[in-house]
């Protein structure tokens, strides 16, 4: 049962005559010391006890997080983490035998179907059991009918051939029905008594043992001369006397009634045939419960998938709903913006466009950044990862914090010496934690106290010694952690079971868009880390961020985010330096072509990956490849670069997107001569890239 479940351990536990002591009466991988010997007491507080009291199956997949059970220390000292119990019956009007028993010794999750084939075998050991009690019983009524037979019971005789006469003992003449003086006796005597279908064959046992010299046995049945009854008899005997060629001279025998053995053996016959029809009722039983215990499970499945279903669609509402709620709002102020400027140019009064300019920026800005959120919670916004010191991170924004949370919260930092770097994108990192500090600054209206903290944090393997409990799913490891803790209002448990889902929140209309959760647990599950929220109403909110230690290098280059602006526009290059701009969206292609046109490069275009490999391919001069990365017709800009590249190897590349699958874009950062751009991006930041590209 063990390996068909997939574990390691696995016992019987047979219930003691006290109704609660356990004894392992059977198992397979424990160490000496168990199986025969650890006893245990099936209290209310064990999961044992729990199945007993209520029949029903007990499962805990993980040990180590169960609240409801305590566990023996042999099942920590043989490493047990997961255990599914399950009731073996006894028999009719019998207490329960005791408890089939699996243990992991990892974390497993028991399906119904490993219950159920759990159950369905401890049925027929229940069967078993019941049925070994019965042969048990019938077995010790005939060892001890032997033991009477063997104790005085048995009758002997000596038959001479020479003159047919037999002497015999006393309790030979009571087995044949004779209590007083023993008559003359002969072997015509013996075969007179015996019932006339037995004759045959016991005068043929005689007449072998004769010729042949060999011992015989038969069984017979006679007809006792006191009484007139039929009794069972059986002898045994040799032939004596005689040398060499001549005949045996005596046949010596003893001899027993076996009415009694008889009369058990066809008791045994009939208990075999009832216990044969019970068990074949019960395996009939068992596969009709195990079928409907299939019905049942595929019954639930369906219902549980129409109900994923259902809380599927019911997010997929929300996201959507929230989404056209912000992004119809930040249209309205882009095409509303629009719509004035061409009334005011109608009108002649171009003076007011700038008020509309910035007002179609602002709102143009606050839809990439809705983009980036909801990238960032999906886990497939581009990140720009380096060696991140969480320690100068920190300090570089603490005058930031304070000036957000306001005078009223107090900001404490508790920053660990020699801090673990980490490879991360530093101002998806900063945003992250500005987040969770505008967070804990809503979240204590009247003021209170903020803590932010470094530490480093190693999560162990569940089979040791753990350090710290790890979050659920973390891997061991070494992680530098980051951790925001606030005095405020804390969360009920129902508002901790969906803080991370998009446009939720519990901030009144207008001050929350429900991402900023949303956005931290994409980027920190995007760098390979994770995040744990403990929260309590009244005892405030405690946010961590676990990121991989990343070693750090020997010239300590680890940066501490906000870093210094680059967008200043680059003075014009001459027109000898050729871009080659690939991009499917005519609009956007137009745009990128104008500005790198107005800073002085020469511009050549492509509308897909195909057209722009022709351009490589042509022997014209190219200095970048400046290259959205989805383009249409099936070579995206990523095998663009490549194949370029394999024709020109120091082609230096700069991809645009919007969005791109991590897959999609591959090991870009790592790659000389290759960078990568968010859209939408500022012109100015644009042009101020090409030129580093180029000049770097």
């Amino acid at each position: 049962m063990g390996e068909a479940l997939g574990t390691n351990l696995a016992k019987v536990m047979a219930l003691q005559q006290d109704g609660e002591t356990l004894l392992v009466r059977a198992g397979v991988g424990w160490k000496p010391g168990v199986v025969g010997v650890v006893t245990l007491k099936a209290t209310d507080d064990t999961s044992e006890g729990h199945a007993l009291r209520t029949g029903e199956p007990m499962i805990s997949p993980d040990i180590e997080r169960e609240t409801r059970f305590t566990y023996p220390a042999f099942l920590v000292d043989n490493g047990v983490k997961a255990v599914a119990n399950v009731i073996i019956i006894g028999g009719k009007a019998r207490p329960p035998f005791g408890i089939l028993q699996v243990d992991s010794r990892t974390p497993h999750e028991f399906t119904n179907d490993d219950t159920a084939f759990l159950r369905s075998y401890a049925n027929l050991l229940a069967a078993a059991v019941d049925r070994l009690r019965v042969l048990g019983e019938v077995r010790n009524a005939e060892a001890r009918l032997r033991l009477a037979l063997e104790g005085g019971m048995l009758g002997s005789w000596d038959f001479d051939l020479a003159n047919g006469d037999a002497t015999r003992t006393r309790r030979y003449d009571e087995i044949f029905g004779y209590p007083g003086p023993p008559p003359p006796w002969s072997y015509d005597t013996f075969l007179g008594h015996v019932l006339p279908e037995d004759r045959g064959h016991v005068a043929d046992a005689f007449r072998r043992a004769v010729d042949t010299r060999a011992e015989w046995h038969f069984e017979c049945r006679i007809l006792r001369a006191n009484d007139g009854e039929v009794r069972w008899i059986e002898a045994r005997g040799r032939p004596n006397g005689g040398q060499g060629n001549n005949p045996p001279t005596h046949l010596l025998g003893i001899m027993a009634d076996i009415t009694e053995r008889k009369l058990n053996e066809n008791a045994l016959l009939r208990a075999n045939e009832e216990l044969e029809a019970r068990v074949a009722e019960r395996t009939r039983e068992l596969t009709e419960a195990n079928s409907k215990l299939k019905t049942e499970a595929e019954e639930r499945e369906q219902v549980e998938e129409a109900l994923r279903q259902s809380q599927k669609m019911e997010a997929v509402g929300q996201l959507t709903g929230g989404l056209a709620h912000d992004f119809n709002n930040l249209l309205q102020g882009i095409s509303g913006s629009l719509e004035l400027m061409r009334i005011r140019a109608a009108q002649g009064r171009t003076s007011e466009f700038g008020r509309y300019i910035e007002t179609a920026m602002s709102s143009a800005h606050r839809a990439a950044t809705l983009t980036h959120r909801l990238l960032a919670f999906s886990r497939r916004q581009t990140l720009d990862p380096k060696l991140t010191d969480m320690n100068r991170l920190v300090s570089g924004m603490e005058e930031l914090f304070r000036s957000t949370v306001g005078p009223r919260v107090q900001i404490q930092t508790s920053l660990i010496d020699e801090p673990w770097s980490t490879l991360c994108d530093p101002h998806q990192l900063e945003g992250a934690l500005l987040n969770l500090v505008i967070n804990a600054r809503d979240a204590m209206p009247d003021g209170g106290q903020l803590l932010i903290e470094t530490t480093n944090t190693v999560l162990r393997d569940r089979r040791g010694t753990p350090q710290e409990q790890p979050p659920q799913g973390a891997p061991p490891g070494e992680y530098a952690a980051l951790s925001v803790a606030d005095t405020g209002t804390g969360m009920t448990s129902e508002v901790i079971a969906r803080a991370f889902d998009p446009f939720f929140t519990t901030k009144p209309i207008g001050q929350g868009t429900g991402l900023g959760l949303s956005m931290v647990y994409g980027f920190v599950q995007q760098s390979g880390g994770h995040v744990r929220l403990r929260s309590e109403v009244g005892q405030g909110t405690t946010v961590m961020i676990y990121l991989p230690r990343h070693p750090a290098p020997t010239d300590d280059k680890a940066t501490g985010g906000m870093a210094a602006d680059t967008t200043a526009c680059p003075l014009r290059l001459p027109g000898s330096t050729v871009v080659l701009v690939v991009e499917d969206e005519p609009d956007v292609r137009m745009i990128v072509c104008d500005i790198l046109t107005d800073h002085g490069y020469t511009v050549l275009q492509a509308e897909n990956g195909r057209a722009g490999l022709i351009v490589v391919d042509s022997g014209v001069r190219i200095d970048l490849l400046l290259t959205d990365v989805g383009l249409p017709g099936g070579m995206n800009g990523r095998q663009l670069a490549d194949a370029a590249r394999q024709r020109r190897p120091d082609l230096k590349v700069l991809f645009m997107t919007g969005y791109a699958d991590a897959m999609a874009i591959g090991s870009v950062h790592s790659e000389q001569g290759m960078q990568v751009m968010t859209k939408p991006f500022v012109l100015k930041t644009l042009a101020a890239k090409v030129q580093g590209i180029i000049g770097g």
